[in-house]
């Protein structure tokens, strides 16, 4: 079952992820689910490079399929390392999309 959306928030994140999120124009988890995780954390991680963590994406992933990240298989939590990992290395975020 999908986390809930609680005020304002988009599920899965806090006070401060959240109006991060929405001034990089996402605004609710179905969002991401609709753009998919790596579009969406490519956005994010473009204008808030601090965001260029592991932990991050767990929750961007986490976020789109509804769950808790503690929840993540280790598919998920692979390919997160592999997206971060690559960010990290190119230094920049939704313009690095190898």
């Amino acid at each position: 079952m999908p986390k809930q959306e609680r005020n304002g928030r988009i599920g899965g994140f806090g006070p401060v992820c959240t109006p991060e999120l929405q001034l990089v124009g996402i605004e609710s988890a179905g969002q991401i689910r609709q753009l998919g995780w790596e579009e969406c954390f490519h956005r994010w991680v473009a204008r808030f490079p601090n965001r260029i963590n592991v932990n991050a994406a767990y929750g961007m992933i986490a976020a789109e399929q509804g769950i808790g990240w503690r929840c993540l298989t280790a598919e998920d939590k692979a390919r997160a390392k592999r997206v971060v990992e690559r960010l990290r290395r190119a230094g920049r975020g939704a313009d690095d999309r190898l």
